[in-house]
């Protein structure tokens, strides 16, 4: 499974450094005016978790996002940073490949992770067991994805992301860790 993500991943790196050098199908001044300030979703690929954001790029191939969402019954607000490394200009579509990362905090529940068995085993074995509290993790995200726009529709786009996100969280050590495609759809304020 994890090498099917990790060709998958591979393949899109491939197609980046083929970007880079074969600018002649690349628009050369950035991306459309409508597409600076936008705000959408993205959801799982089975639509299992959905959040929502804001994306910002700049002139500078640079762009920011901000999310909010629950995930696995905590709350989620990641922060990602994203780089464009050309702007592909096909007739119909418009084309923006990107890779990303960032952090994310999380506030996890009462009780997430929690194993009763496991607390009363430590207790026999003369250990301490705390029950569990809510607490607060930091997680990360990379991945790479792409941005389509239809030249009809300039201020809709969709996409897709293929990454790694990573909660080190809950109780006695357990983590949360995903490596999957996510479904983008943005609408441009400006």
């Amino acid at each position: 499974m994890k090498r099917k993500y990790l060709s998958t991943i591979s393949v899109l790196l491939v197609l980046f450094v083929c970007a880079s050098a074969a600018p002649s199908i690349f628009a050369q001044d950035g991306p459309p005016e409508s597409q600076q300030i936008g705000v959408g979703m993205r959801a799982d690929g089975f639509v299992s978790a959905v959040d929502f954001n804001a994306r910002i790029w700049t002139e500078m191939k640079l762009g920011f996002e901000i999310g909010f969402g629950k995930r696995h019954g905590w709350t989620e607000v990641p922060v990602s940073v994203l780089y464009t490394i050309a702007h592909i200009d096909t007739e119909p579509v418009y084309i923006r490949p990107y890779a990303g990362g960032g952090i994310s905090y999380n506030r996890i529940p009462l009780g997430w992770g929690y194993n009763a068995n496991e607390c009363v085993s430590d207790w026999q074995a003369g250990r301490e067991c705390e029950p569990p509290t809510a607490s607060t993790k930091i997680g990360g995200q990379g991945f790479v994805g792409a941005e389509f726009t239809f030249k009809a529709f300039p201020r809709l786009s969709v996409g897709t992301d293929i990454g790694h996100w990573r909660v080190p969280s809950g109780w006695q050590g357990h983590s949360f860790s995903e490596t999957g495609i996510k479904l983008n759809i943005h609408y441009y304020l400006k």
